[in-house]
């Protein structure tokens, strides 16, 4: 369990079902979805799957609730058992995770939130014995992943309804990088 601090708000990060990311998916990442019922996609529940949800404790109003943990969800991922065949990449299939679905509210921007998820997604592909990390980073997420280690992999493509993207990989066989 990964945690961090800011605004007098400490962020804690622990393993969720996939159905406590979907409220923040709609919101954050896909609004232009009818509900978050429908913010699922067909790995969610796929051997190796894991989610990652970064709480808050108090009652933030903007917070999302997941029924049996406590605090405030404020931000979410997904890591899946899927090698990065967008471009050629130079290590082996098996060594890769991919990190999914990422995103953070918007009033915990700046409280250190997405970078508590990404350590806590980098501690278990390295508990896997993983080494990368990889991503469909969106445009607007560049700096952030950059800030934490991620380079970028190809060009930027566009996701239909989602906007530009680019491929990142964050390499964890070296000592955990220092944004980490």
């Amino acid at each position: 369990m990964s945690q961090g601090s800011a605004d007098k708000h400490e962020v804690v990060v622990r393993r969720i079902p996939a159905v406590g990311t979907r409220e923040l998916r709609h919101r954050v990442l896909w609004p232009h979805k009818p509900s978050p019922d429908v913010c699922v996609i067909d790995i969610d529940e796929a051997p190796g799957a894991l989610h990652l949800g970064a709480f808050v404790a108090g009652e933030v109003p903007w917070g999302i609730e997941v029924p049996g943990f406590e605090g405030r969800l404020v931000g979410a991922c997904s890591l899946f058992d899927q090698h990065c065949n967008r471009v050629a990449v130079p290590w082996a299939e098996g060594r890769d995770v991919r990190l999914r679905v990422m995103g953070t509210l918007p009033e915990v921007r700046g409280w250190g939130a997405g970078a508590a998820i990404v350590r806590q997604a980098a501690e278990e592909v390295r508990a896997q014995g993983r080494d990368v990390l990889w991503c469909d980073a969106r445009e607007v997420a560049f700096g952030f992943y950059e800030r934490m280690g991620f380079v970028f992999l190809n060009d930027t493509y566009n996701i239909p309804d989602i906007g530009p993207h680019r491929t990142m990989a964050l390499d964890l066989s070296s000592p955990p990088h220092l944004n980490l």
